[in-house]
């Protein structure tokens, strides 16, 4: 061994292997020579000499026959690979194995042998197999057993994976230092397999992790970040332990160390081999590989990391104390070679982060779009120009004032050195027309005229009392956080999650504005958040929700210091700043004085050049105007707006001598103003000519006052009774209240509703309000009534209302605000007329009866038939609190059940309104009897539909597995249910619309339950977790964690602090419902805890057991203190509730019987038998008379609380029935079954209402028609796809088309009937034009169609 050498060689693969090896083998192989080296690139000196001995080769090297050709590559490390020889060798044995060989052979044996790893082995040869297109089924047991034919056959493993990764693809290349990593790689692949056999069996593993490299999105981070870490250090790994362990490279006095460093080598050839067996079986585990389905998850790859570099580190322990002096070199070269790669591997790894990112950007980019789209109200920035179009364009000189005051300089100034006093809000305030809009647009120009890169960014939103899009807290919010998310994107994932789980309804309702101030909120603490002005104008005309805003406000500038806030409002507003540094701009008129001259001279200088207005006059005119302003920029504008208007000849009206006689006709003050402009209008006084139909104009103006929003021209003509073509002209005569926006019609300040709404009587209608109300009302029926018809679209009788796009010009549009509210007039009426309208022969009852199904078709086609529902039920109300309407108040109840029974396939099919709604009423229906004659033209008869409406109201369908539970929101509009599919639902309580699914549980929700507020839902599940969830939004909150088994029911305490949950670990465990944390366990119970309630008073919490202790239990809720336990039932209890005075417990029990209990005494009051099977739920009514209980007897029953007395049967569930609730108002009940749906029935009388999906059944009996034309199966008959017959245009249809498909009959491939749940046929007959549905009822349903 020369005594000289540095460090340790790396020799050609002759001279590598074995004395034995040489020993066996007469003939040596002639072998491809291959250099490396591997330096830095700027550092050739003699210090890198130990590392081009070992990366160069060495002189036992052969050299090579011809000259080398050198590949360069762009590594922090050089790697030069001559190409190999293309000579082979002519019948030559396979070598012996290296050192090296030995010792990775070892390592695989050992795996092997190991049970705990046998099967991974065995699964990862596969894995390479089919990886790298050889059949896995070849067996190759065998030859893997020889451990010279494993190595032969991993070299063929290896040169079939490098075929796969020679041509990177094209996404790959856009990966940066991935790519050029694995380009890099090759190469040293090449070396190895053609020079360097003992690399063979790790290396095959090699080439399929840059396959995966070349997929990173399929693998996970921390996966990934360890495949490259091990495939950049292979060649360190496959070199030390042939150099390190060679004989002639060992001292004969240190032979004893050789045992122990082999076993360090083996322990780190196996910490890789088992690296790269778990990261290719967990990879591919994924791709359909069936044989992989057995093995475990591995998700512990920092771990398995830690484990390889564990054994680097005791290898190089041990190898430091063997041979500091002779290895020290070449350690500290290698470790610097691995530190030089290390570098690279950050960069990679920022590679791949970046890559996974581009991957899902397309797909974040499409869902923010949405969520962009859901969440604009109004762009500020195009809703700013309109209002600078409304009123005026903005003159520089009218606002400039503010800038050069001390307010705004602290306000802009975001240093705090001391030089301006601090200030975070800047509040102006000032009466109304004192120019406060058109100030902020003025700063607002001001400040985004700023460079984006140096100053901060500007959201704003302009408030505007007459529009009601525009005038609530949640319209502020939405458009400030939208502008803010347009001009900063990143923030768009505070809020995305959120909108994935909820949709368009997010930004909807009551509870949108608690949902988007957390995220508002989560929004300012993001770091990256830049600094931003927030300006909102007209805070005074935020008429919903003010409250909640100005305490947004405020919290924001408790949260971050990037931000600022600019508002303005009248007087009337009070801002509560002590929290923070503010500044007040009161905008007097001293203060006025001078933008409002200078306004003033900016009008005048229009008029210079008209007939009249000379010099003089001009100077008299804006003499009079100065004195009579007051400084109020809004009474400046409607003197400039009288005097500019002009005939047809596009001439002034007013010549300057007259235009100074108007001017003097208006008196101080905006209210006098207004009153003078009425007086034009009434032509009272002088008759002034130039204003027409007065009576039109107060009309108008007397609609534009009371409509709930802003009126289209159209709709306006029908509410204020005006022909169409007059509806412009009148509201240019009423110009100086009024403005026209893109074809919609709008107050022209907040200050002429005021005026109007405080002078409505005297000034726009004698009768007052209320007949104002009734006359919009009665307009709204005469125009419907005139409009209304049967499929107004023209759709297919199946149509998706999804996909509706309204016709150009839309028929209906001039009644678009009166579909909707109608009803709402007319009860604000309240006067003679309202009376008149709700007689038994009045207006209502006479639209109603011929136009029932036309409203209900046109209200499907706006998406808006729970407005439909509730203005049934307000009408009801308002008919059975006056007695007197009989006829009306019995359809109106008829048409509430009616609405719905068929609510779902009316909100998705609207000509189904005319089909299915009518055809599957009850035949005594009130709505049916009268609107019969409206059926869709194909259906002649019906029979075999119930007489009445029954106690079944709906069946909401949608789980995927047995349905467990239901509970209804605290305002009744919402129903919650829980599934064996490990999902919660939410649904519209009116409709049955399916809202959200709320997904996140990992094993099936047992239990659900609605905080008292509404505004969280908690669930309870087989996963031992219970989750919290923003019932508004859909999103999820928190994850309750505790429970050692699965958790079978949740309650919330009265005051909503305190949720209660139980379990089968026989426990019970108490939370803080705000901040999920556990407070209290429960124990006592000795099995399974299966229900918990708390007393209505929240003091006393009652639970239930189920299986062998048969009791229920009582405690104190605050103190946890058991109480008593109460003894009767023979089998288990499985579930509990109070009664709403908290007087009464009742009990349910698998013995098939519920026991009512004393809450105070625990004394037995009475048991209740008649269920079949196993009771599994009991609920009170809200007012305490009725008990409900739910049975696996698949029935409801209903019992009189205080007697105990059985009232009623509720029938209609195909399986178990697993859960019941009453909704908040007493008015539904919900009951849960495992035949996957939630049933709603009618709490007073049992009525069922509605059944909203359903499926099909199998084909039995199939013949071809007789034409060839069809093919006649037991459920119908279907065209063929060579059939020439067609369904005319008119839709008269042949026998042949007919044809029932589970849920739907159709006609010619076309849906034309929806059958609801209870008409599903489990068989049809059919004979000439008369299809007959067999039910599994045992009932038959008859449809004879008509022969057209």
């Amino acid at each position: 061994m020369p005594s000289e050498s540095t460090g340790l060689e790396l020799t050609s693969p002759a001279a590598a292997w074995s004395s034995e090896s040489r020993d066996s083998h007469s003939t040596k192989t002639p072998s491809h020579d291959v250099a490396y080296q591997c330096t830095d690139l700027d550092l050739y000196s003699a210090d890198t000499t130990a590392v081009r001995a070992i990366t160069e080769g060495t002189k036992e090297a052969e050299a090579p026959t011809t000259a080398p050709h050198v590949l360069s590559l762009a590594l922090p490390v050089e790697l030069r690979v001559r190409e190999p020889s293309t000579a082979k060798s002519v019948g030559q044995q396979p070598p012996a194995l290296s050192v090296s060989q030995t010792l990775w052979n070892d390592a695989y044996d050992s795996l092997e042998a190991d049970t705990d790893n046998a099967e991974l082995v065995r699964s990862y040869v596969k894995t390479l197999m089919k990886a790298l297109d050889i059949d896995p089924s070849t067996d190759l047991s065998a030859e893997l057993k020889n451990p010279i034919q494993r190595q032969m056959y991993m070299r063929e493993l290896v040169e079939k994976g490098q075929a796969k990764i020679s041509t990177p693809s094209k996404i790959t290349q856009g990966v940066g230092d991935v790519a050029q990593f694995i380009l890099s790689a090759k190469p040293i692949i090449d070396a190895a397999i053609h020079n360097i056999p003992q690399a063979a069996l790790p290396w095959a593993g090699v080439c399929v992790g840059l396959q995966i490299l070349l997929n990173p999105a399929k693998a996970t981070r921390s996966n990934l970040a360890g495949i490259v870490y091990v495939v950049s250090r292979m060649d360190w790994y496959c070199a030390l332990s042939e150099h390190l362990l060679k004989e002639d490279h060992i001292d004969e006095s240190w032979n004893f160390i050789r045992p122990k460093l082999e076993e360090r080598v083996i322990t780190l050839y196996k910490a890789l081999l088992l690296y790269q067996m778990k990261s290719v079986c967990s990879y591919y585990r994924h791709q359909a590989f069936e044989f992989l389905r057995a093995l475990a998850n591995w998700d512990d790859w920092d771990g398995y990391l830690e484990a390889v570099r564990d054994a680097e580190k005791c290898l190089l322990d041990d190898w430091g104390q063997f041979d500091k002096i002779r290895a020290g070199s070449l350690q500290r070269e290698l470790t610097k070679r691995a530190e030089q790669i290390e570098g690279l591997l950050k960069v990679i790894n920022q590679d791949i982060r970046e890559f996974i990112d581009l991957q899902k950007k397309i797909e974040r980019d499409k869902e923010d779009v949405a969520c962009l789209r859901d969440l604009f109200v109004v762009d500020p920035q195009d809703d700013m120009k309109n209002i600078e179009r409304k009123k005026d364009d903005l003159l520089d000189e009218a606002y400039e004032w503010i800038l050069d005051t001390r307010e705004y300089a602290a306000f802009t100034n975001w240093y705090d050195d001391g030089s301006l006093p601090s200030c975070r809000l800047l509040w102006i305030k000032g009466h109304a027309g004192t120019g406060k809009t058109m100030l902020l647009m003025g700063i607002i120009r001001e400040l985004s005229s700023k460079s984006a890169k140096l100053a901060p960014y500007v959201s704003h939103f302009f408030c505007q009392g007459t529009n009601d899009a525009l005038n609530s807290a949640t319209a502020t919010l939405r458009s400030l956080i939208w502008l803010l998310l347009v001009q900063q994107p990143h923030l768009i994932s505070h809020l995305r999650s959120k909108h994935r789980n909820a949709g368009a309804s997010l930004f909807k309702g009551d509870s949108a504005f608690i949902a988007l101030s957390t995220t508002f909120e989560s929004m300012l603490k993001d770091p990256n958040l830049s600094p931003v002005y927030f300006i909102v104008d007209a805070l005074d005309e935020c008429e919903q929700g003010l409250t909640g805003l100005i305490q947004l406000l405020t919290n924001s500038l408790k949260i971050t210091k990037k931000v600022k806030w600019l508002v303005s409002s009248r007087p009337i507003v009070e801002l509560n700043t002590s929290c923070t540094t503010s500044s007040l701009v009161e905008l007097d008129t001293q203060k006025l004085e001078q933008p409002v001259n200078i306004y003033i001279n900016k009008k005048l200088s229009t008029f210079s050049n008209e007939l009249g207005y000379t010099k003089q006059v001009l100077d008299n005119i804006s003499v009079e105007i100065r004195e009579r302003a007051g400084n109020t920029f809004l009474w400046v504008w409607f003197v400039f707006q009288e005097l500019g208007k002009k005939n047809k000849f596009d001439k002034l009206l007013l010549n300057g001598r007259d235009a100074l006689a108007a001017v003097k006709k208006f008196p101080p003050g905006l209210s006098k103003v207004y009153g003078c402009i009425m007086d034009m209008i009434d032509g009272a006084g002088d008759g002034d000519p130039q204003v027409g139909y007065p009576q039109y104009c107060k009309n108008v103006l007397a609609v534009t006052t009371l409509a709930a929003r802003p009126l289209t021209l159209s709709e306006l003509a029908v509410l204020a009774d005006l022909p169409l073509e007059m509806s412009r002209p009148i509201v240019d005569d009423c110009g100086s209240f009024l403005t026209v926006k893109e074809e919609t019609v709008y107050l022209i300040h907040q200050s002429a509703k005021e005026y109007l709404d405080e002078n409505y009587t005297s000034r726009l209608q004698p009768a007052g309000v209320a007949q104002g109300h009734t006359d919009i009302s009665m307009r709204s029926i005469d125009a419907m009534s005139l409009i209304l018809k049967q499929n107004m679209y023209n759709l297919d009788f199946g149509f998706d209302a999804k996909n509706i796009s309204p016709p150009d010009p839309d028929p209906l549009a001039p009644i678009r605000y009166s579909r909707v509210f109608w009803a709402d007039h007319l009860l604000k009426g309240e006067s003679h007329g309202y009376k008149k309208a709700l007689a038994d022969d009045g207006a209502v009852f006479t639209f109603l009866e011929k136009h029932f199904l036309h409203w209900l078709e046109s209200l499907s086609l706006l998406g808006k038939l729970s407005e439909g529902v509730l203005a049934i039920g307000r009408l009801l109300y308002a008919v059975q609190d006056s007695g007197t309407s009989t006829r009306l108040s019995r359809f109106l109840e008829d048409a509430e059940k009616f609405v719905r029974s068929h609510g779902s396939i009316l909100e998705r099919s609207p000509v189904q309104t005319y089909g299915s709604a009518l055809v599957f009423s009850p035949s005594m229906s009130e709505v049916r009897c009268a609107q019969w004659k409206e059926r869709l033209p194909f259906i002649e008869t019906v029979a075999g539909v119930r007489n009445h409406w029954d106690a079944y109201r709906q069946t909401l369908e949608g789980h995927g597995d047995l349905v467990n539970a239901v509970a209804f929101s605290p305002d009744s509009k919402t129903l919650a249910s829980a599934s064996h599919d490990r999902t919660v639902r939410l649904w519209d309580a009116a409709t049955g619309a399916h809202r959200q699914t709320l997904e996140g549980h990992s094993d099936c929700v047992n239990a659900v339950a609605f905080s008292p507020d509404g505004k969280t839902l908690a669930s309870a599940s087989d996963d031992g977790t219970v989750q919290l969830w923003d019932t508004a939004t859909g999103a999820h909150r928190q994850t309750l964690e505790g429970h050692s088994d699965c958790v079978s029911a949740v309650a919330f305490s009265p005051d909503g602090k305190t949720l209660a949950s139980a379990s089968h670990d026989d426990t019970v465990r108490l939370w803080d419902a705000a901040t999920g944390a556990h407070r209290q366990t429960l124990e006592g119970h000795s099995d399974c805890v299966n229900a918990v309630a708390f007393s209505p008073d929240g003091k006393t919490l009652t639970l239930a057991s189920a299986s062998t202790d048969r009791t229920v239990r009582l405690w104190d809720a605050t103190t946890g203190a058991h109480r008593q336990t109460l003894k009767g039932h023979s089998l288990s209890v499985t579930a509990v509730a109070f009664s709403p005075d908290g007087k009464t417990l009742a009990s349910a029990s698998t013995d098939r019987t519920v026991r009512l209990w004393d809450a105070a005494t625990g004394a037995h009051r009475q048991t209740l038998e008649g269920h079949g099977d196993w009771v599994k739920a009991v609920a009170f009514s809200p007012d305490g008379k009725t008990l409900a209980s739910a049975s696996h007897d698949r029935t409801v029953r209903l019992w009189d609380a205080a007697t105990g007395a059985y009232r009623q049967t509720l029938e209609g569930h195909g399986d178990w029935v697993n859960a019941v609730a009453f909704s908040p108002d007493g008015k539904s009940l919900a009951s849960a079954s495992d035949d996957r749906t939630v049933r709603l029935w009618d709490a007073t009388t049992g009525a069922y209402r509605q059944t909203l999906k359903g499926h099909g059944d199998s084909v039995d009996a199939i013949a071809f028609s007789e034409d060839n034309q069809y093919l006649d199966t037991n459920n119908g008959s279907v065209r063929l796809p060579w059939s020439t017959s067609r369904i005319p245009p008119d839709k008269k249809f042949l026998h042949h088309a007919l044809y029932v498909v589970g849920e739907w009959i159709t006609l010619d491939g076309e849906n034309v009937l929806w059958l609801p749940t209870d008409y599903r046929a489990t068989s049809v007959a059919l004979y000439e034009h008369m299809v007959v549905l067999g039910h599994r009822s045992g009932e038959l349903t008859f449809l004879q169609f008509k022969r057209l």
